[in-house]
């Protein structure tokens, strides 16, 4: 039996077919993963789980994932956050305000 910890993953996305496909490449990689459409309801999962690490997309309707993550940061200053967006060109620059651990 392996002594492997199982690393939580939330990932937040309002495109349905990116969650859905990174959700799955991760959960065939051995992670838990939940998945959130915004940042509303990512929020409302962190009233109950405490995910090892957040992977959020930037450019979402209603919360931005700069403000989610901002929100993240005051909230919970030791949870790892990883930023992605598919607004910025490979090898652009981290956009500014973003907070996060990688982008």
């Amino acid at each position: 039996m392996s002594n492997l910890v199982k690393h939580e993953i939330l990932l937040v996305d309002d495109d349905e077919a990116v969650r859905d496909s990174i959700g799955s490449f991760l959960k065939a990689a051995g992670y838990e993963v939940s998945l959130a459409k915004d940042g509303f309801d990512a929020l409302l999962q962190l009233r109950s789980a405490f995910p090892t690490v957040i992977i959020s997309d930037l450019n979402m309707p209603q919360m931005s994932g700069f403000e989610f993550l901002s929100i993240v940061r005051r909230r919970f200053p030791h949870m790892s956050v990883i930023a992605m967006s598919g607004a910025y060109q490979v090898g652009d620059a981290v956009p500014g305000g973003v907070i996060a651990d990688a982008f």
